[in-house]
């Protein structure tokens, strides 16, 4: 019997459609696209990781809900460096004359 693949989360989808206009708008797209790619992974590690340790609840939906919580801190994540890079880039006032 097969089962039926799990329906996307809205939620998820927002935010992949964020995190795709936050490194495409990205002035570093490499950098800002690690950083993400970091952050995420090391949310999905410590929620899955912690999980398995405990052993407490689904996993399935524990695996689903960190994936979401990852995503969204790698689109804050890559905001913030987008954020920081603009920031820069602006220079003090003391260069900017």
């Amino acid at each position: 019997m097969q089962t039926a693949q799990p329906t996307a989360s809205p939620l998820g989808i927002l935010l992949l459609v964020a995190a795709i206009y936050l490194v495409i708008k990205s002035p570093k797209k490499l950098q800002t696209l690690g950083r993400m790619g970091i952050a995420f992974v090391m949310t999905v590690l410590l929620i899955m990781v912690t999980g398995a340790i405990l052993r407490r609840g689904d996993p399935q939906a524990l695996g689903a809900i960190s994936g979401l919580v990852g995503l969204l801190v790698a689109v804050i994540a890559g905001w913030w460096h987008t954020r920081s890079l603009k920031r820069g880039s602006a220079g003090t006032p003391e260069t900017r004359n």
